[in-house]
């Protein structure tokens, strides 16, 4: 809970300056990425571990909606992406972590990245977002599960020691521009049990190119984990838990780790 509470402010520029800090105090060097979208302008902060020409980019966005101390949405992925730099000391993969600039003002800080980066130098997408509430890590798959450029990390056996969830649909988010630029990518996210029956019959909907019902916005709204974002009314620290950081950094860190390397 120490860097969600750190980076939890309202205050965008106070979110930037606070991954800053706590990467100059792990000793991680970092690049500033600068590029502006349109009329808007960005600034990305990457960690890039082992740099190759193909490297895997896992990325959480630090920004939040106007006025939301944005600690579930999305302080705790940027809690996990933390927490992972910390363990990437020996790992053999080319890795991008990348805390993503405007995600909640579409997506251009991960625009900018794929732009500055080239599409032909990524393999894979990892999107972290609302890691900090619920009981079960979550993904949305989006075709990828026998994809090998995501290393071990969806790896069967990974996958079932640490009870991962699966689900045709997640809440959009950085991995959507990931999608447009025909990256493979993946989001994660934790939720309650309960919430996960519902996301994976909406992805069964979109699957089938069926629309949702009235109904189905009204439940959908009434999620739990809904309540934890955009201003609702557990948009605070303390929806968040430090289990959930640490079963989705273990996992991950399995994952980088296993017989794939």
């Amino acid at each position: 809970m120490k860097y969600i509470k750190r980076i939890a402010k309202t205050d965008q520029a106070e979110r930037k300056q606070a991954v800053i800090d706590i990467l100059n105090e792990m000793g991680v060097r970092f690049d500033l990425q600068n590029a502006c979208v349109g009329e808007h302008r960005v600034e990305n902060i990457v960690v890039s571990c082992n740099p190759s020409d193909r490297r895997l980019v896992i990325g959480a966005h630090y920004d939040s909606v106007d006025g939301s101390t944005g600690a579930n949405d999305n302080a705790s992925g940027c809690s996990v992406l933390l927490h992972l730099i910390g363990r990437s000391g020996n790992t053999k993969h080319s890795i991008d972590f990348v805390f993503f600039d405007r995600e909640e003002r579409i997506g251009h800080g991960s625009e900018a990245y794929i732009d500055i980066v080239g599409k032909e130098n990524i393999s894979a997408m990892i999107n972290l977002d609302m890691c900090g509430y619920g009981d079960t890590i979550t993904i949305s798959d989006n075709g990828n599960v026998s994809n090998s450029a995501f290393c071990g990390i969806l790896d069967e056996k990974i996958l079932g020691k640490h009870a991962v969830a699966i689900t045709g649909f997640l809440p959009n988010g950085d991995d959507d521009r990931f999608t447009d630029a025909n990256i493979p990518n993946i989001s994660v996210c934790t939720l309650r049990s309960e919430d996960i029956k519902f996301f994976q019959y909406v992805g069964k909907l979109i699957t089938a190119g069926k629309p949702l019902s009235e109904e189905d916005e009204k439940q959908f709204l009434s999620l739990d984990v809904v309540s934890t974002m955009h201003l609702g009314k557990n948009d605070n620290i303390h929806s968040c838990n430090q289990p959930c950081i640490d079963m989705v950094t273990q996992w991950l860190s399995d994952g980088l780790t296993s017989q794939r390397i």
